[in-house]
């Protein structure tokens, strides 16, 4: 009928929108974290959050993964707002985890 969907249909959708970039360095990571964080409104993609999950070791909400996790808002042709999650992962830590969930995968 063209109508939008009714906010309670929305609101189980999870993780609609997920990408990582892999960068070379750490320092390659917080370069694209803060020009995000300067120009994301520009592309579209305005930063809403930023979690650091380099320092949340200790953390009850730590699932293992080491990233720097952007946060941003998207909003679409017709007022429809989504927020997808950006990660930002080191190239060599990124490599290991891949060479482990091989591993894992072959235990299975």
């Amino acid at each position: 009928s063209g109508s939008p969907l009714p906010s309670f249909f929305l609101s189980q959708i999870l993780d609609p929108l997920r990408a990582f970039i892999v960068c070379t360095s750490p320092r390659a990571i917080t370069d694209l974290a803060r020009w995000f964080l300067r120009n994301g409104h520009k592309c579209g993609l305005p930063v809403v959050r930023m979690k650091n999950n380099f320092a949340v070791e200790d953390s009850a909400e730590y699932d293992g993964n080491h990233d720097l996790m952007l946060c941003v808002l998207h909003t679409g042709v017709h007022g429809l707002s989504i927020i997808g999650e950006v990660q930002l992962h080191d190239g060599r830590m990124h490599a290991l985890k891949v060479k482990v969930h091989r591993l894992y995968k072959v235990k299975r």
